[in-house]
């Protein structure tokens, strides 16, 4: 699964996924620069509180950041 599949299907607020383009944007953005899971997790929190006034909860932040940099790293090889 590519890091765009694994970000259409994420719907941390139920909007029904593939609804959050701009986030989805700017976290692909942000895997260019975040190599670690913690930090990439709390940017890819912050994304989602500017736009909807609340963060993810923190462990699906996590479990999010972890999946697209392994995501990340296959798609090196």
């Amino acid at each position: 699964m590519s890091s765009e599949e694994l970000l259409n299907k994420y719907d941390p607020f139920l909007l029904g996924s593939g609804n959050y383009p701009t986030e989805m944007s700017a976290i692909l953005v942000l895997l260019t620069i975040h190599d670690q899971v913690s930090p990439l997790a709390q940017a890819i929190g912050e994304i989602f509180e500017e736009s909807f006034g609340e963060q993810p909860d923190q462990q699906e932040l996590t479990t999010l950041a972890t999946n697209l940099l392994l995501c990340e790293d296959s798609c090196e090889l």
